[in-house]
């Protein structure tokens, strides 16, 4: 039964859990243990169903990033005007680096967003920083239970072992992550080859003055592996440090949606 069943076309957004953002978005927290989420759903998906993009955010990051920091918001509002509603994954926490913890917290998310609006069945996955391994991995393990229709990574990380061999900090915190659980089949990169959605389609955004993550190493390398498995590719050259305002701004925005509405 989909949610416009459930709910009736003509929603009633006027619950004490819905907050209307000043922009004008309809917000929703949706509690979790590990971290809430939240769900925004913008006017054009009001009264018709829409697809739902899962926002995977950066280390020390929280699901509200999304709405309330800038240049984050320009991005994601150029992004959710194109008729997405948007699910601002917790990850599980600000330093959970892809493991089984984040993606059954992202699974959690979406399960409960599901029946708060009208879907279309369409599911994209969007990863900044960190969150481009919980992004990759929802798509490529298809840990959703279906077929994510496109990936975009905004100066991702997507290779977890060059994560870890780069920094003893980050090698602290993927352990810390990962506990007792194996990072085996969580690194999109080195795992490329065993994922069963590895041809979901792929865009990457990055820079060549990104001193944080290496392109060569991560989105632009997975990128070359996914066009070998015949996978659609694209990718968004930037300039500029990692995470600058030449990587997250409104017009990078619209290019993720224009991506995303060409994989439908």
């Amino acid at each position: 039964m989909t949610a416009c069943l459930l709910l009736g076309c003509d929603q009633k957004w006027s619950g004490a859990d819905w907050t209307l953002t000043p922009d004008g978005r309809h917000l929703l927290i949706l509690p979790d243990a590990a971290g809430d989420s939240q769900l925004i759903v913008p006017p054009a998906c009001w009264k018709r169903a829409c697809p739902l993009v899962i926002v995977s955010h950066g280390r020390g990051g929280q699901a509200s990033d999304g709405s309330s920091h800038e240049p984050f918001n320009a991005m994601l509002s150029a992004l959710d005007v194109q008729g997405y509603a948007l699910l601002l994954s917790s990850d599980g926490g600000g330093d959970t680096w892809g493991s089984p913890a984040a993606l059954n917290t992202l699974r959690r998310a979406y399960r409960a967003a599901l029946p708060r609006f009208q879907h279309d069945g369409l599911v994209y996955t969007l990863g900044i920083s960190m969150g481009g391994l919980p992004a990759t991995l929802t798509a490529y393990r298809r840990t959703l239970g279906l077929s994510v229709g496109a990936v975009a990574v905004v100066g991702g990380w997507v290779n977890l072992r060059n994560a870890v061999r780069t920094s003893r900090s980050r090698t602290r915190a993927v352990a810390a992550a990962y506990g007792q659980a194996s990072t085996r089949g969580h690194d999109p990169v080195n795992d490329f080859s065993g994922f069963v959605g590895n041809r979901t389609p792929l865009l990457v955004v990055s820079s060549p003055q990104d001193r944080m993550v290496a392109g060569e190493k991560n989105g632009l390398l997975l990128a070359a592996l996914a066009r070998k498995a015949g996978a659609q590719t694209e990718i968004i050259a930037v300039t500029g440090p990692h995470l600058n305002r030449q990587y997250v701004n409104a017009d990078i925005g619209r290019q993720i949606g224009a991506f995303f509405g060409a994989h439908r």
